[in-house]
């Protein structure tokens, strides 16, 4: 059908803006004459609804000089004074991020839990100091509004912790209490599923439709995207790949079942099997990767350990959602970098529907900060969603 050459209905004209908005914000600085073509829209209607995007607050314009004949363009830009906090809530540490519009990480910084402080209160005030200290000290004059990361499953509808067994959290209402105690809006999803959001955007995953995201450190996530959508289930809670049972003769799972693929792949049982002691980190993964290349027997097992069970989970992942990429995060990313060549003998020693050269295995090209992203990104979609609702400068 041929693209509207005007602004008619306000659905119409919300779609619009939300078009241009998303985007600016995904590719950053873009002409007018690229708008145009991009929306198929004349140049007067591109002119006017940029102009309502710059009332907003949300874009400024530029003379961008292009080389040929004929006017420069204006070049549309996110306006810098729009900024978002991402939250990412480890097993180990929380990590708190400013993120402009555009996707920029204006500032970070990051703390570790200390022992004996996992429980949802401690954590929210954590959290809560965090970004006060953070907004506190930015100069940008709009929070657009605040997204969080957390290692469990969350309830789509109100941002409930159902189960983060990393965590020790049982139905904790955390983003309930850390809003209360913000006195701001919050969001709150599973880290895979804003890990998978944020390598789609701007990662590994860019121009995939079928994604999977596969991330270990202390457990495992799963983040997928089917048709380009977000794979979140009746009540947010799908993608729990880390309780799914690979070893029906292996330990007892934090969750209480059996032979979880948590259990065989995360960062402690490497470390634990290579002889060190837990709770290091990807520094420590890092070390036994490095021992084992270097001829340390131990290390050299326990890496062959985790990579053949990584290939087992990755097997089993391929045959369920037939995707086009699989991106891996954490701990996964660094084994299969170091042992590609036996993951892929894990991953075909079982039968694959698909056929292993039709699917992409990749590291998350944001690394560790695939979560974090992610939650900027979830703090950005109303906005982006609906432009005219943005709020005013807090």
């Amino acid at each position: 059908m041929p693209a509207p050459t005007g602004v008619g209905t306000e659905e119409l004209r919300r779609a619009n803006l939300r078009a241009i908005l998303q985007t600016v914000h995904t590719h950053g600085p873009t002409t007018r004459a690229v708008l145009t073509k991009q929306l198929g829209l004349n140049r007067s209607t591109i002119g006017a609804l940029t102009g309502e995007l710059q009332s907003l607050g949300l874009v400024t314009e530029q003379t961008a000089v292009v080389g040929g004949r004929g006017r420069p363009s204006h070049l549309v830009v996110p306006s810098e004074g729009n900024v978002v906090v991402a939250v990412d809530v480890g097993v180990d540490r929380i990590a708190v991020a400013l993120v402009g519009l555009g996707g920029e990480v204006l500032d970070r910084r990051t703390r570790g839990h200390q022992r004996g402080e996992h429980d949802v209160a401690h954590v929210v005030e954590s959290v809560a100091q965090m970004i006060e200290e953070t907004l506190a000290q930015s100069r940008h004059h709009r929070c657009l509004g605040v997204g969080v990361a957390v290692p469990g499953a969350v309830r789509a509808a109100d941002g409930l912790v159902r189960f983060a067994p990393n965590l020790g959290w049982v139905e904790e209402p955390f983003t309930a209490m850390l809003a209360a105690r913000l006195d701001r809006p919050v969001a709150t999803a599973n880290d895979a599923n804003l890990g998978v959001l944020a390598e789609h955007i701007r990662g590994a995953a860019m121009g995939y439709s079928e994604v999977a995201y596969l991330s270990a450190s202390v457990g495992i996530g799963g983040g997928f995207l089917i048709d380009g959508r977000p794979l979140t289930g009746a009540r947010g809670y799908a993608g729990e790949v880390g309780h799914m049972q690979v070893d029906s003769h292996g330990m007892i799972c934090r969750c209480g079942s059996v032979g979880c693929w948590e259990m065989k792949v995360g960062e402690n049982v490497l470390l634990m099997r290579a002889g060190r002691l837990s709770g290091g980190g990807p520094t420590a993964v890092a070390e036994v990767i490095a021992a084992a290349q270097s001829g340390e027997a131990r290390a050299a097992e326990a890496v062959d350990h985790v990579a053949d069970w990584c290939g087992v989970g990755i097997r089993a992942i391929v045959n369920l959602f037939n995707p086009e990429v699989v991106v891996l995060g954490g701990c996964l990313a660094q084994v299969w970098r170091a042992a590609e060549t036996r993951v892929n003998i894990a991953i075909q020693r079982g039968q694959l529907i698909s056929p292993r050269n039709e699917t992409l295995i990749r590291s998350a090209q944001l690394g560790d900060d695939s979560p974090l992203i992610g939650a900027a990104e979830l703090a950005f979609g109303p906005v982006l969603d609906h432009p005219q609702a943005v709020p005013q400068a807090v």
